[in-house]
């Protein structure tokens, strides 16, 4: 697995001192420009915020605008598509397009079984490759969403059409208490049990199949999912001290955790 990023811990201090820019070059296993591999004509090939020459590339005066992937916004049990009002508002005023930004809540946001829900991914995904003309999408889940998104990046072939996928929250191993329900009794209590079966089948070989990047963000005050469940083989994972799994102290709506956001979705993919 790789190290957990202190980069998070950075940013939590960098925003408490009042620091005018917000992103940071750099994360555990990248090639220290803040980026993985090479450039890409769906992603910025360097910071935007950098100045011109600092990395030693030949820099263009009038360089072409970036143009970035479509993001799919994932929300987890009993959640909606309101819950990425701030951070999608945030990313707005970072750059990003909000036409190029989706969030949608599931027919039974509640009760609907995560295989269900991965159906439903793969038509949104489907569609927003479709309207805007990218090649791929980048996901970010969070809590149950995580769940439902990995089965379609495993199975539904997401996985070949994502740049970037970020979790925040994300129940990867499961939890104990579902596991005390009846089998056969409610779907997603069947499918969270860290004991049962369709977590067994999410943790198979491959973990986190490729070509793309995966991220797992997780909050050390996190009361609904323990971070053992959250943090994920062959993923980059994120520890943000103090903060919750939701409420206005949480992954969803912490302005740090949307600064990593940003820095990982502005890696050049695959």
């Amino acid at each position: 697995m790789r190290s957990v990023s202190m980069y998070a811990i950075a940013v939590v201090a960098l925003l408490a001192a009042g620091c005018g820019d917000n992103r940071l070059d750099g994360a555990a296993g990248d090639d220290g420009d803040g980026h993985r591999g090479g450039g890409d004509p769906w992603r910025p090939s360097g910071d935007p915020s950098a100045p011109a020459g600092d990395d030693g590339r030949a820099h263009d005066d009038n360089p072409p605008p970036v143009i970035y992937d479509p993001v799919v916004f994932v929300h987890g049990s009993g959640g909606s598509a309101d819950n990425f009002a701030i951070m999608i508002d945030r990313l707005v005023a970072s750059g990003w397009p909000r036409d190029r930004l989706f969030a949608s809540t599931f027919e039974s946001p509640k009760w609907g079984c995560n295989v269900d829900n991965a159906a439903t991914i793969a038509a949104e995904v489907g569609n927003v490759l479709a309207a805007t003309g990218a090649r791929r999408v980048d996901i970010v889940a969070h809590s149950m969403g995580s769940v439902s998104s990995r089965y379609y990046m495993k199975n539904l072939g997401g996985a070949a059409k994502v740049g970037t996928y970020v979790t925040m929250g994300g129940m990867h191993h499961g939890l104990a208490s579902p596991c005390l329900s009846p089998s056969g009794f409610v779907c997603t209590w069947d499918e969270l049990c860290e004991t049962g079966d369709f977590i067994a089948a999410l943790n198979q070989p491959p973990v986190t199949p490729g070509p793309a990047l995966w991220v797992s963000m997780y909050g050390g005050a996190d009361s609904t999912v323990p971070n053992e469940s959250s943090q994920l083989d062959g993923a980059e994972n994120v520890l943000f001290p103090g903060v919750e799994h939701a409420s206005p102290n949480g992954l969803l709506d912490t302005e740090a955790v949307e600064v990593e956001i940003e820095r990982v979705l502005m890696y050049p993919a695959w």
